[in-house]
């Protein structure tokens, strides 16, 4: 009886283009920023934050695959060690208070949620820890323009939410 159920249990949904094209970019952007930004993170040495992660966009848009989207590098207390957001200028910001940045600190797992500024417009965020040996030592925190993602990917909200990122 038990095997006649787990036979008629459908399967989940296989993830759609705009979800996976979402997956591979965040993944990629972690697979090229995270090595590289660990010990500035343990060291919480921001002119050496920004200088990898000013170096390593340069690469991206040299060769022609720009990041599409903000990056932050946090330490391990959520304070801003280096940013690159497309048009603004680097500020040293405390989201120590902020609920993705707490759960992903202590659950040592990628947090995604949605944040809505004052101008209306809604961003995606994606925060993944930053570890090694077993110790958080900061957070890479990428934030997706939600009108771009949908524009670029078909990326819905329904979507980002349900979207695999792994731990």
């Amino acid at each position: 009886m038990l095997l006649l159920i787990a036979a008629c249990t459908p399967s989940a949904p296989a993830p759609s283009k705009a979800s996976e094209a979402f997956r591979q970019e965040v993944l990629a952007a972690r697979e090229s920023l995270s090595a590289a930004l660990m010990d500035a993170a343990a060291r919480r040495e921001q002119q050496a934050a920004g200088r990898i992660l000013e170096q390593t966009c340069s690469l991206a848009r040299d060769s022609g695959r720009p990041f599409a989207c903000g990056i932050t590098v946090l330490d391990n207390h959520g304070i801003t060690l280096a940013s690159a957001t497309p048009g603004a200028t680097i500020r040293r910001l405390d989201y120590s208070r902020y609920e993705v940045v707490t759960r992903a600190l202590t659950e040592r797992k990628i947090v995604k949620t949605k944040l809505y500024l004052q101008d209306r417009s809604t961003l995606y965020v994606v925060a993944m820890p930053l570890e090694r040996g077993g110790e958080v030592l900061g957070l890479l925190v990428l934030a997706f323009d939600q009108s771009d993602l949908m524009g670029r990917l078909g990326l819905t909200e329904e979507e980002f939410h349900n979207v695999d990122l792994g731990r």
